[in-house]
């Protein structure tokens, strides 16, 4: 219990520090809304030392919509506080990560992660979605980076301990969602629910390399589309009319 109390006591202490250094300077902001600590295991992140922050992100300032959740893809980088943040094109996943994964590509996995998983990030409560938000976020360093499979490879958990942070208190934060989510992802899927667009960030005087961060947007359903452009073809009648009548009368 002691040993507990004071693992908590020092994510705390971490997470307030982290999360006080990850607002943005300008323009793209971020903000945490999903904050872990994980101790034990090993990390893609050499630096951490066996005790690995984890953290979620909310995006305004986007061309993506009010408020996107986005998720670290670098995680061996740091990141840097006040970092500034750019918004690239969208990409496709083969593009960003090249490869094989077992028996799938790299890129199927991720893509079938994110079919599967991504819109149960925002369906439960307060801290359900927290929860499931890191959880997504440690199963998808194991995809972009290691071997999608938490016992093994660089990065894995085992004896590890986790916390996920509620306002002022750290609770146990159980990740063996994340080996749900890594397992689903072997299954290939066929829709294709999303854009991805990727977010580099530099910070310091020396623009020092950030944690890049990816996150995600709907495409539209194909009868929106259909229904798009019989708006626009309607557009274009109602436009050529207008400019038929004016030149009938224009004597």
């Amino acid at each position: 219990m002691k040993i507990k109390f004071a693992l908590k006591a020092a994510a705390l202490a971490a997470t307030l520090v982290f999360s006080g250094a990850s607002q943005a300077a300008a323009g793209i902001n971020y903000n945490p809304v999903a904050l872990g600590t994980v101790y034990g295991g090993a990390w893609l992140d050499t630096a951490s030392h066996g005790e690995q922050g984890l953290s979620v992100y909310e995006l305004t300032g986007t061309t993506l919509g009010d408020a996107i959740l986005a998720f670290c893809i670098e995680p061996a980088t740091a990141q840097g506080p006040f970092t500034t943040y750019t918004q690239g094109s969208s990409s496709s996943l083969s593009n960003l990560f090249p490869g094989a994964l077992g028996s799938m590509d790299r890129a199927a996995r991720i893509h079938s992660l994110f079919e599967q998983s991504y819109a149960g990030l925002s369906t439960g409560s307060a801290t359900e979605n927290i929860q499931n938000r890191l959880a997504f976020q440690v199963a998808l360093w194991d995809l972009v980076a290691d071997d999608g499979n938490l016992a093994t490879g660089s990065q894995h958990l085992n004896n590890s301990i986790a916390f996920y942070s509620t306002g002022d208190d750290f609770v146990e934060l159980d990740l063996g969602a994340a080996n749900t989510m890594l397992e689903n992802s072997k299954t290939v899927v066929t829709t294709n629910s999303y854009k991805y667009t990727t977010f580099s960030g530099v910070y310091g005087g020396a623009n020092t390399p950030s944690q890049m961060l990816l996150s995600v947007s709907a495409v539209p359903e194909a009868d929106t589309w259909a229904m798009m452009m019989v708006g626009l073809g309607l557009l274009g009648f109602m436009g050529r009319r207008k400019a038929g009548k004016g030149e009938k009368f224009a004597a």
